[in-house]
Formats: C-alpha cells, sequence, structure tokens
C-alpha cells in the first residue's frame, strides 16, 4: 500500500516538476483548451488556404460558442477572415503561442463549458470537395470568378462554398474575362 505524502514532499515534487495539471497533453494539442470544450478546429495548413470554411462558421454561430483561439505561429493575416467572423458574432478572439503546443492544430472554437459535438475536425476543404465530385479547376481556385456551367455545379453540390466564389457577370464577360474552366 502506498504512503501518503506529506505536504513538505508534496512541495517539494511541485517545485521539481512543476505544478499538476489536469490533462496536460490534450490541453497542449488544443491550443490550451480541453477537447470536451473545443467545438470545431482546423490544422495550420487549413487557416493558410484561401476561402472560408463553412464548418468554421458554422461553429461560431453554435449557441455555446465563446472564443476563437488561434496559434500564434500562423500569420495574423491569414486568420484574419476568422478573426473578423468571429467579432461580427460577438465573440472573444485570442492568440496562443507555448512551446509545449503539439500537433498542428491553428485554431479552435471554444465554449466554457463542454460540449457534445459530433465531430470536431474539420475534413479538408480538398477531400471534402472532391467527395462531392467537384471539378478540380474549381477547388484549386477560391475566389474565382466562376462562369454559370461551374457556378451551378458548386450549386448543386456544394451551396455552402458560393460564399468563397465569385458568379462572372455579364460585364466581366464583355470585358473578356475567362472562367478558370476555360483558362486550362
Amino acid at each position: 500500500m502506498r504512503k501518503k505524502r506529506s505536504e513538505l514532499e508534496e512541495r517539494l515534487l511541485q517545485g521539481i516538476h512543476g505544478k499538476k495539471e489536469l490533462k496536460r497533453e490534450e490541453r497542449n494539442y488544443y491550443l490550451g483548451e480541453f477537447e470536451e470544450r473545443v467545438i470545431r478546429y482546423l490544422t495550420r495548413e487549413q487557416v493558410l488556404e484561401r476561402g472560408i470554411y463553412p464548418e468554421i462558421l458554422a461553429a461560431l454561430e453554435h449557441p455555446a460558442a465563446r472564443r476563437l483561439i488561434v496559434d500564434r505561429a500562423i500569420e495574423l493575416n491569414a486568420a484574419n477572415k476568422y478573426i473578423k467572423l468571429a467579432g461580427a458574432k460577438g465573440l472573444q478572439f485570442r492568440r496562443v503561442h507555448s512551446p509545449d503546443f503539439k500537433g498542428d492544430v491553428g485554431l479552435v472554437v471554444v465554449s466554457d463549458r463542454a460540449v457534445e459535438v459530433e465531430k470536431r475536425e474539420v475534413l479538408s476543404r480538398t477531400e471534402r470537395l472532391k467527395e462531392k465530385g467537384i471539378s478540380d479547376t474549381i477547388i484549386e481556385n477560391p475566389g474565382a470568378k466562376l462562369c454559370e456551367q461551374c457556378w451551378q455545379e458548386l450549386k448543386d453540390k456544394a451551396p455552402e462554398e458560393l460564399a468563397n466564389y465569385r458568379r462572372m457577370s455579364f460585364l466581366d464577360r464583355i470585358l473578356g474575362f475567362k472562367c478558370i474552366c476555360k483558362e486550362n
């Protein structure tokens, strides 16, 4: 049977090893937050992509959402699109950094209490759109102007992505702009 340590021994051990932390590894993975408080998260690579992930937009609108946390290793201008959305939704924003952080999590939307969510990880935009049958030229060019045919393809298969593209106007066609499907 293990003998209970005296208060002096406990303080000495804290001095040597540091203060005890709950779920330290888990918190180091989710930018200092407990997994059960995370609503959704993106990897650093996903944050750097052009366009906005609709899953994060939905997470920011989640009734339990309280904060957006971004890894300080990510340039502010890359995360700015999400920061503005969080501000518009009235959520707090924080940038964090620690040499103890593990993994490639770059952005998390969190609550101040445990939340029940089915899936915290966001599938990469490319994988998700390929599963839906979107053509590679559309996937690789978020922010591009799309012809009527490409716009309809996106609208039919992934309407949540329409915000990341622009519809080509009559004036664009007169001025000689071409859709990405015709440039290749």
